[in-house]
């Protein structure tokens, strides 16, 4: 189901600017598989003409043949394109005024003959009095980094803004979905990570259901998409989906993944740098700490790793019903770490906005010794603290009340002196949370995060920031230490 173009407004900026002015320019557009690298540019490109041409993993005269189709549509007369050298001249001999050359997924070329970078580099140093701008584009995320940000590289330096691609926010689903509920909102991304592709395949509507039909059927795309990622970039295919299956259960400490997986800790570390400069994993270390933890980054594998892979050729063989009861029975628990990244943008939405007692310039995770603080925001310079637990749930006011007194005790623990320390809870939704200072749940999300102003009509947030702002510090939730 494909839906309009969303967002991309800073990516469609940087492009325009770029366009907007004289001489050769160079530009790198680069993302993971899915993430609407060719939709953007197309959206560039409209109205633009130029030559845009999409490589494929085929040998070097096949794509050449398939640019010189391009190039000779656009310059109105056949001819063979060789080289960049040679494309670079002609276009610089037979055209006047800007040109827009787009050459999607490079990254092909690249893999097959290292030595094509060197010869775009010629091409560029050659012909910088060509007003045009190129822009190169390609989804080997790790391939293309090492090429063109390595100072050993031919063309290093040679671009003028490199652009990655990232997933949608959560807050642009609405402008996605429309009108769907905002708890089908947080299931729907977190189980696809905001990738547009992944998006297509949803409706809002009956999210649960489509989650199923999505993933549990050996004919979806979603089931096998997970796999044919991984064979495109990765030998060992086995070793990598076990590890990951190793994560997604819990398993973050290296020592614990390299039981779960039957191998030395020696063995897994490479296997988990390679899934790091994929984007599939990070390494998370806690505030003020050193020592940190793994876990997996993008939602979809997340999901994908926990729910499909461990039943992956029992669903393909058609025995759905134990993954299906596995899904039932733990979707929802699994739920609250997608929404801990959630909590995370709408407290940058509302710092960014002023809805804070204070404006904080870091934000991570702390935990020590068995005790852990889902969020923790900084200021360091005045020296003031937000700490928040994330809680995906249903709260009476007392269960807030609680969750946010052992709050304070842990938050001793963090030992900051001299701090004024504020204490907040985001959950999925909280009764009578406005008699609370800091006390957010999926209404006030639906109001700040999507609308991404003040809700003039009800006056919800700015009656909020008022009792934020003005009212005299509550001794539960704010202290100096």
């Amino acid at each position: 189901m494909l839906r309009k173009f969303v967002n991309r407004r800073e990516e469609l900026g940087i492009l325009e600017n770029l366009w907007g002015g004289e001489g050769l320019a160079l530009v790198l557009v680069y993302e993971r598989r899915r993430v609407g690298k060719t939709r953007l540019l197309k959206e560039f490109s409209r109205e633009k003409g130029g030559i845009f041409v999409i490589f494929e993993n085929k040998p070097r005269e096949y794509n050449f043949k398939l640019l010189s189709r391009k190039v000779s549509e656009f310059v109105g007369f056949n001819v063979e394109v060789p080289d960049f050298p040679s494309l670079f001249a002609l276009l610089k001999r037979t055209t006047h005024g800007r040109i827009l050359l787009v050459l999607d997924e490079f990254s092909y070329l690249i893999k097959r003959e290292r030595g094509i970078l060197s010869e775009l580099s010629r091409a560029i140093e050659e012909n910088k009095d060509l007003n045009a701008l190129v822009v190169v584009s390609g989804s080997y995320v790790s391939l293309l980094e090492r090429e063109f940000f390595s100072y050993s590289s031919p063309i290093y330096g040679r671009s003028d803004a490199n652009i990655k691609v990232q997933p949608l926010r959560f807050k642009h689903l609405t402008e996605w979905f429309g009108s769907s509920e905002m708890e089908d909102l947080v299931k729907i991304y977190s189980v696809t990570n905001g990738t547009p592709k992944y998006l297509e395949f949803f409706s809002g509507e009956k999210v649960e259901e489509e989650i199923k039909a999505n993933f549990f059927n050996p004919s979806s795309f979603l089931f096998r998409e997970a796999r044919a990622l991984l064979s495109e970039e990765l030998r060992e295919l086995s070793t990598y989906l076990t590890i990951l299956e190793a994560i997604a259960r819990g398993n973050t400490k290296v020592t614990q993944i390299a039981n779960f997986c039957y191998m030395k800790e020696n063995q897994v570390v490479p296997y988990l740098r390679v899934l790091g400069e994929l984007g599939i994993v990070r390494k998370a270390t806690p505030l003020f700490g050193k020592r940190g933890i793994y876990e997996i980054a993008d939602n979809y594998f997340l999901f994908w790793s926990r729910f499909v892979n461990p039943y992956y050729e029992e669903i393909e063989g058609g025995f759905v019903d134990a993954a299906i009861d596995d899904f039932k029975r733990n979707f929802n628990t699994f739920l609250g770490k997608p929404f801990e990244g959630i909590a995370k943008e709408f407290l940058m939405e509302a710092n960014q906005k002023g809805f804070l007692p204070f404006r904080f310039t870091k934000l991570g995770r702390w935990w020590h010794k068995g005790e852990e603080i889902d969020i923790v925001a900084l200021n360091e310079r005045e020296k003031k603290a937000l700490f928040v637990e994330v809680k995906w749930r249903d709260l009476t006011l007392g269960d807030a009340r609680r969750i946010l007194s052992r709050l304070e005790k842990k938050a001793e623990l963090v030992r900051l002196k001299d701090y004024e320390n504020h204490f907040g809870i985001v959950a999925r939704k909280i009764d009578g949370k406005d008699s609370l200072e800091l006390a957010f749940d999926l209404r006030d999300f639906e109001t700040l995060l999507m609308n991404g102003e003040r809700d003039e009509e009800t006056g919800n947030i700015r009656k909020r920031e008022e009792a934020i702002l003005k009212a005299p510090r509550s001794p539960s939730t704010t202290r100096r230490t």
